[in-house]
């Protein structure tokens, strides 16, 4: 503006220079100017000729920019996003811009002159009434909302912006469409209505903390299992004495283990997380099942934490109930196998007499008819040991005590001697017992002899008792088929005997189950066998199968994973070892031995003295029923060896030992324990009690024998 000023009076200057130079020259002209004066005036004429030259050039230039801009400025009001409307205090249309007249749908020359209100909707009319009489009443900007009504149907949103001119006659006025906003506020609202309805109507509690741990938003079910109102909750921060939380051990919670504090400190979700919490009321404890989360802003530091929580209390008390029976069930379960054990140590003690005595007197010089009623005492007390034997493992392997004893064995002489226990029984019933071992099976092995044979008996004897005629059949080959280290050495017994229907199959693995009841009556039996051998085979991770074809026989089978030994037989250490048998046999105590026997048991203590005598007949024997009288007498007399019965009334058999080898005299003196079964830690126990070996009941004279000459000899 200002360049266009100083342009202006730079030409009524020029104006005035010339008039003044033209007056001049016509006052020259009649004076009769010089000739160097002629000259000099028509330099100025030229000088100033070039500089309106000049200036006309800077005019065209301007002129060409200012179109330029007019141009750019006309587009750009032509084309902005909003509408431009000059409108009367009428509401007459007096200019507009292009977009305008497209919000509007017609063109523009034929919108000049007409009404704007003839396009709002008939609701909205007043609104625009008022902000037309607001906008030309006041000197600052007015605002409002109104409908467009394009047509039938079309509804567009609008929102005007007016100023009046200075003149305060018209009214410009701007238009901005605002459907898609509109729109956009409508789904916002109402989806802050539906989750603000799901919020307050779910059955789970919801918190929302601020960063400090103080409550920015809590829904009803919060409320209710908090028990304070939503207004007590607002504000209030997660360390508060208004309640207190509880771990599951019923401890105070430590603040830090606060879920919002785990969360914020860890900055991860935390989840299923239970604690108790102690409410205001203080009427009972309520159990939270709570999880939570994180909420994050774009540089990734945490703006909001929200929780969820629902009660479980019933599900806590529930547990704490189930709790409560677990363990009186176990607690019960270990009444019963203690009274298991218990019982079955107080039966074994007159069996072990029976079936030593019968042992001796078959020995005697009895008729075929006596010989043949002592054959049948001594065959029920020994299956009637076989019952509760199966009884105290079934106890020991449901309390975990039993455990399996690894050694290296030969697999070849433990299952012929397992078939030689039944060949005089299969011989009377005429059945084929047979035993086959494939070349590839190892022949020396690691496993535990004992349980290993137990699974064999307990198959083979099933099948004997079920079998009228026919086979049975042991066979035993390696599935692995390899040189490896380990050998799958699978175990099949085979009958020919009644077979077990399909539906019982299942059925006969149970404890103290058999197919039917006629089957309990027809052949008798504990229903034991099988769970023990299955279970003592998942001692050992296999587990016994079947297959039975009902009327036809059965094939009880199962594959354990066994260590290969490579152990190397050699034919002198054979004939070495008979030799030592056959020496150790023949050989006798000769010098005269001084033994005490400490037993409570009558019947017992009878049976040892008796195969004492046998063994050692010059031996000296001190009894004791009780561990007082076994020291009053240890200390009175000098032993050679004592026999330790572990179960005895007033003092048992450890804690004697114990007694005795507090003395100075006790040091070499071998203690023996007298045990009616060793059960898992009780090898142990002796030794630590002092005790040098243990000898098991029923008492039998080769394993007596063996004993004594292990410690007498030395």
């Amino acid at each position: 503006m200002r360049k266009t000023e100083n342009k202006s009076e730079a030409m009524v200057i020029l104006r005035e220079k010339a008039e003044e130079l033209q007056k001049k020259k016509d006052l020259k002209l009649d004076s009769n100017l010089s000739e160097a004066d002629t000259l000099k005036l028509i330099h100025e004429f030229e000088v100033h000729q070039i500089e309106l030259e000049m200036q006309n050039e800077e005019l065209i230039l301007a002129k060409e920019q200012a179109e330029v801009a007019i141009e750019k400025y006309t587009n750009l009001y032509d084309f902005a996003p909003s509408g431009y409307f000059t409108l009367t205090k009428s509401g007459k249309v007096t200019t507009l811009n292009l977009t305008g007249s497209q919000m509007l749908g017609k063109e523009r020359s034929r919108l000049i002159g007409s009404q704007f209100g003839f396009f709002v909707s008939n609701d909205t009319k007043p609104v625009l009434n008022l902000f037309l009489e607001n906008v030309f009443n006041s000197t600052v900007k007015e605002c409002c909302e109104i409908k467009l009504l394009l047509g039938s149907t079309c509804i567009t949103d609008v929102y005007l912006t007016g100023v009046v001119t200075e003149d305060r006659e018209l009214a410009l006025i701007s238009v901005a469409d605002i459907t898609q906003l509109k729109l956009a506020e409508s789904a916002l609202r109402d989806s802050e209505e539906r989750y603000r309805g799901l919020l307050n109507n779910i059955d789970v509690g919801i918190i929302v903390y601020a960063l400090d741990t103080s409550i920015i938003l809590s829904n009803p079910k919060a409320s209710e299992l908090i028990g304070l109102s939503t207004n007590q909750m607002k504000g209030k921060v997660a360390i508060n004495p208004v309640w207190r939380f509880i771990d599951e051990n019923y401890n105070p919670l430590p603040i830090e283990n606060y879920p919002v504090s785990q969360i914020i400190r860890q900055k991860k979700s935390i989840k299923n997380f239970i604690m108790g919490i102690k409410r205001p009321d203080n009427t009972r404890t309520i159990w939270l099942l709570l999880n939570g989360f994180p909420v994050f802003d774009n540089h990734s530091e945490i703006t909001e934490v929200v929780t969820s929580f629902i009660e479980i209390t019933e599900m806590k008390m529930l547990e704490i109930e189930l709790t409560k029976a677990k363990n009186q069930a176990e607690a019960a379960n270990k009444a019963k196998s203690n009274f298991l054990m218990n019982m079955s140590h107080e039966i074994r003690t007159p069996l072990n007499g029976i079936i030593g005595f019968t042992d001796l007197l078959m020995k005697s010089n009895l008729d075929e008819n006596q010989l043949e009623y002592m054959n049948t005492v001594k065959e029920s007390a020994t299956i009637l040991a076989d019952i509760v034997n199966n009884i105290l493992d079934f106890s020991k392997i449901e309390s975990g005590k039993l455990e399996l004893n690894i050694e290296e064995i030969d697999l070849f002489e433990l299952t012929h001697q397992v078939i030689d226990l039944f060949k005089y029984q299969a011989t009377l019933k005429n059945i084929d017992l047979v035993l086959n071992i494939d070349t590839n099976v190892p022949h020396y092995v690691f496993a535990d002899s004992v349980r290993l044979k137990q699974i064999l008996v307990n198959l083979i004897g099933n099948a004997l008792k079920f079998t009228k005629e026919g086979q049975i059949q042991l066979d035993i080959y390696d599935k692995s088929n390899t040189i490896k280290n380990k050998g799958a050495i699978n175990f099949s017994v085979k009958d020919t005997g009644i077979g077990i229907k399909h539906q019982n199959q299942e059925k006969i693995f149970q404890s103290f189950v058999q197919e039917d009841n006629s089957i309990t009556r027809q052949f008798g039996g504990t229903g034991l066998g099988l769970t023990i051998s299955n279970q003592l085979l998942g001692l050992m991770n296999s587990k016994l199968e079947l297959i039975s074809n009902y009327g036809h026989g059965s094939d009880f089978f199962f594959t354990v994973e066994l260590e290969k030994s490579k152990h190397e037989i050699e034919l002198s250490n054979i004939e070495n070892n008979l030799n030592a048998e056959k020496e150790f046999s023949s050989s006798e105590i000769l010098k005269i031995t001084k033994i005490l026997i400490v037993e409570d048991n009558n019947i017992n203590l009878l049976l040892i003295k008796t195969l004492l005598k046998k063994i050692v007949p010059n031996c000296i024997i001190f009894e004791a029923s009780n561990g007082i009288e076994g020291i009053k007498l240890f200390k009175k007399e000098q032993l050679d060896l004592i026999l330790m019965d572990i179960q005895m009334p007033i003092k048992n058999g450890y804690e004697t030992t114990a007694e005795i080898r507090k003395l100075k005299k006790a040091k070499n003196i071998p203690i023996i324990a007298l045990t009616a079964g060793m059960l898992l830690g009780e090898k142990e126990k002796c030794l630590e009690s002092g005790m040098n070996d243990y000898i098991s009941k029923p008492i039998v004279k080769s394993n007596l024998e063996l004993i004594l000459h292990k410690w007498l000899d030395k």
